[in-house]
């Protein structure tokens, strides 16, 4: 199954780094979504690798985390 987790932030730079941290891990770009007009970061993974997702986007001081299934 694939989840969408969801980190929302107050700043660019924010993204900017919480992302850098997701490629260092070996999240795919592919698999990597930013969208700067509403500070959010969108990331899609399987179901086992959302705990460390999560734990990445909540590093940078995410303002909310949220985790959807599809």
């Amino acid at each position: 199954m694939t989840k969408t987790v969801t980190g929302t932030y107050e700043s660019v730079n924010q993204i900017k780094n919480a992302r850098n941290d997701l490629i260092a891990v070996g999240i795919p770009q592919e698999q990597i979504f930013v969208d700067e007009e509403n500070y959010q970061i969108k990331v899609m993974i399987a179901d086992e690798t959302e705990p460390e997702i999560e734990g990445i986007l909540k590093n940078h001081d995410a303002s909310s985390t949220t985790v959807t299934t599809k």
